[in-house]
């Protein structure tokens, strides 16, 4: 017998007799895979599958306008949950920016460990409002439930996880500030005077029982995701109420979580303004009940 076969025999030699192991092979050598015993064919061997990668169960869709100034920041804590959490996914949607923001996240992405299967980027022009950034992420969405929250990381990326378990006894899971004891809110006078004014209107126009509807913390399960959103009319930071609204007008169970406000976050320069903004966020209220009641949301 022949040295090779001597090697070959012992290679293969288990101690439960001889097995004649048949593995891929190509121009240089045979292709370094590990081989398992195949339970069709005793005696022989088989290659083992890689093991497939884990199922994306969360995508998670976060709109960016003009914050290369903290892009950085945000990614550094994106691929930190992403390492610990491989069933989610992450969407990075620029909304037409005209600063360095989409350049700034091609590269990270590019740079980055994980696959870019699980960090994506859409990014277009001109800016269209956050409404639509994040229906942009919903139009691609194929993971089991669908999440969204704020590119600045207003809220922590432990929401997250609460935010997916809430949605396996819903089907619609808000973020509310109005859950969380206002010694630990973070959020300024102004903030929370315009947000309780705009909340009451929300509850007397449209109906809604909710005490804060614009937190920007939201997950769907992909169903109701795609019929929401389907009919989401409102581009601008109003689009929040409308997702509500169309949620209950569909029927969806909806449930609430606790939004934590980041510290750092309260200290950021606001960019609402105190005489336009609040007649925008009433306007919003009003277009959307003139939608209803026009029938531009279709069948219940």
């Amino acid at each position: 017998m022949s040295t090779n076969s001597h090697a070959n025999r012992g290679a293969a030699d288990t101690g439960a007799g001889v097995i004649d192991p048949v593995a891929p092979s190509v121009a240089g050598g045979p292709l370094p895979v590990a081989l398992e015993i195949d339970p069709a064919r005793p005696g022989k061997l088989r290659p083992i599958a890689p093991a497939a990668p884990p199922h994306t169960r969360v995508q998670v869709i976060l709109p960016f306008y003009n914050e290369a100034g903290l892009i950085r920041h945000t990614f550094e804590e994106v691929e930190a949950f992403a390492l610990a959490h491989p069933e989610y996914a992450f969407l990075f949607v620029d909304d037409g920016s005209s600063d360095d923001t989409a350049d700034t996240l091609r590269l990270l992405i590019s740079e980055s460990d994980i696959p870019e299967s699980r960090l994506r980027l859409i990014s277009y022009a001109p800016n269209r409002g956050k409404g639509q950034a994040v229906k942009a992420g919903v139009e691609g969405a194929t993971a089991d439930l669908v999440l969204f929250t704020d590119g600045d990381l207003a809220y922590s990326m432990d929401h997250l996880p609460k935010l997916a378990a809430a949605l396996e006894q819903a089907d619609v899971v808000i973020g509310s500030r109005s859950l969380v004891h206002r010694s630990e809110r973070n959020t300024t006078t102004m903030r929370r005077i315009m947000g309780w004014t705009f909340n009451k209107c929300a509850r007397a126009i449209l109906g809604l029982p909710y005490t804060d509807t614009q937190a920007g913390l939201k997950g769907f399960r992909l169903d109701a995701a795609r019929a929401i959103f389907a009919r989401q009319r409102l581009g601008g930071f109003a689009f929040d109420v409308e997702l509500v609204y169309l949620a209950k007008r569909l029927g969806y169970r909806i449930g609430e979580i606790p939004a934590y406000v980041s510290e750092a976050h309260s200290y950021k320069v606001s960019k609402v303004n105190l005489i336009k903004d609040p007649l925008r966020m009433f306007g919003a209220l009003v277009d959307v009940r003139c939608n209803a009641i026009l029938g531009r949301y279709g069948r219940r």
